[in-house]
């Protein structure tokens, strides 16, 4: 039987008031019917029996969060076993030449905005998962490293000759930090993001993205909900965040929005502000932040 730990503080604002919005055993079938679907069996009910998911609301944010979290044993159950190593690879091996194309203007778009040459810069991919993000900048001539937890992800990056981060207490300096679709599945994102904010380099630029969760809460009032893959995703999207709540996060982290380059203008991904992904997959918001004071 998979461990859980109990939230009980706002990971935003780090206050305990809350509304409980959704409170039901993982076992229930509103939430079982979409995980033994979605991890095709791999997980059994008995590794999630007694164990509750459950949505609060911090009421002066609007923050939604997972109450429960898988422990680290656990965690390391779903990244490595439960969800199919075979099959997320290959969303990244057989990818449509869209996928590549974002991350070949995301990538060279950092020398731009910080007006140097791309072997001057060091870059970091903040859960860079198989790496791809990583080869692209690589490509470009970039210093190269990526922050990765799964041994099986870890293993593959390095046959391509990225450097392999897993500890944040091995972070070092880098002049660019990539955070995408990362922070929504850790613990406590503010320590994190901290952590990020501290290996910025002065002038240094943190892109953040995560599935965008304006319009959750009316969902889970639906009588009719069922869990789904959104951006509260049981067992692995720990925090909801929406446009305000991410930049609030940022600001309590030492971030300040990043002034716009008129080289950067209207590259995806990169342009200040709320963005919705414009087909397919789960929406998203994404911000670049600077460090405050840089």
């Amino acid at each position: 039987m998979a461990e859980f730990v109990l939230r009980r503080a706002c990971p935003v604002c780090e206050q305990q008031e809350h509304t409980v919005l959704r409170s039901l055993p993982f076992t229930a079938p509103e939430v079982w019917d979409f995980l033994a679907g979605y991890y095709a069996g791999r997980i059994v009910r008995a590794d999630l029996e007694g164990s509750l998911y459950e949505i609060r609301r911090y009421a002066a944010c609007g923050f939604l969060w997972q109450a429960y979290h898988l422990d680290t044993d656990g965690m390391q159950r779903l990244y490595e076993e439960w969800i199919s190593a075979e099959e997320s690879l290959a969303k990244k091996t057989r990818a449509d030449l869209g996928l590549f194309d974002g991350y070949a203007r995301e990538t060279s778009s950092i020398a731009r905005r910080l007006g140097r040459k791309p072997c001057e810069l060091r870059v970091l991919d903040f859960g860079m998962g198989w790496g791809a993000w990583c080869r692209m900048a690589q490509a470009y001539g970039y210093q190269v490293a990526g922050f990765e937890l799964s041994q099986r992800r870890q293993q593959h990056a390095r046959a391509w000759g990225i450097r392999v981060i897993d500890s944040l207490a091995s972070l070092e300096r880098y002049d660019y930090i990539n955070c995408h679709h990362a922070l929504e599945h850790v613990p406590d994102p503010l320590a994190t993001l901290a952590r990020l904010v501290g290996a910025l380099a002065p002038g240094g630029l943190l892109r953040l993205s995560v599935p965008d969760g304006l319009g959750m809460e009316r969902q889970l009032a639906e009588p009719d909900w069922r869990a789904a893959k959104d951006p509260l995703h049981p067992l692995e999207h720990l925090n909801c965040f929406t446009g305000d709540t991410l930049a609030r996060l940022a600001a309590r982290a030492g971030l300040a929005a990043a002034p716009e380059r008129p080289a950067a203008r209207g590259l995806r991904g990169l342009v200040l502000g709320a963005l919705r992904a414009p087909r397919g997959g789960l929406q998203g918001t994404t911000h670049c932040f600077a460090r405050a004071g840089a």
